[in-house]
């Protein structure tokens, strides 16, 4: 086992980060809400909220309006992959800004691939958890509209080069948890099996 970074964002979608329909779709952060902790479940994740609310994440599958598919309960990236994206595309695209659940502060990038084997995270009081399986967040037209930039009319070519970049984990990943819930918190160590 690597450590390879710490938690440094918790955030959940309290609804979904799209509106409108069709070629009107746009991507729109306003539903992110930063929490200072996540229970994390094998149903999704629940934000536990400054006000001491609960608040169940949008893939949650327990969420009223669900958008929770095989595979996608709870979702991460890097502090890494972020600022690939904010370099490329601009401030605009602020931290957790692609919808993850969890952002994990690391210099290193990762591939899908190199997660085969899942990451673990260890809480400050010892207790952990795998994510597993992992897959690569395929990122959608309105993200990559949003990316290029407020008010922009991106033409094809230039959608399909965001969309490119954005694929194989840059926009993040996708990830269930084998394992009892996990209360995490910012600051809570990230491991990587080797």
């Amino acid at each position: 086992m690597r450590r390879i970074g710490h938690v440094a964002r918790l955030q959940i979608q309290i609804g979904s980060l799209k509106r409108g329909e069709g070629a009107a779709r746009v991507y729109d952060p306003a539903n992110l809400r930063a929490a200072p902790a996540l229970r994390l479940t094998p149903a999704g994740v629940v934000g536990l909220l400054a006000d001491g609310r609960e608040q169940l994440d949008v893939h949650h599958r327990d969420h009223p309006a669900s958008k929770n598919r095989s595979g996608n309960a709870i979702s991460f990236n890097y502090s890494s992959h972020d600022g690939r994206m904010r370099r490329r595309f601009g401030p605009h695209l602020q931290a957790g800004s692609a919808g993850e659940n969890l952002l994990f502060e690391t210099a290193e990038s990762f591939s899908a691939a190199q997660l085969a084997q899942g990451l673990l995270i260890v809480t400050q009081d010892g207790a952990r958890a795998t994510l597993s399986p992992i897959a690569s967040a395929a990122p959608c037209l309105p993200f990559s509209q949003y990316a290029l930039g407020p008010g922009a009319a991106p033409d094809a070519a230039a959608l399909k080069q965001t969309l490119q970049f954005l694929d194989h984990g840059v926009r993040g990943f996708y990830c269930g948890l084998q394992g009892d819930p996990l209360l995490v918190r910012v600051g809570d160590a990230v491991w990587l099996p080797e």
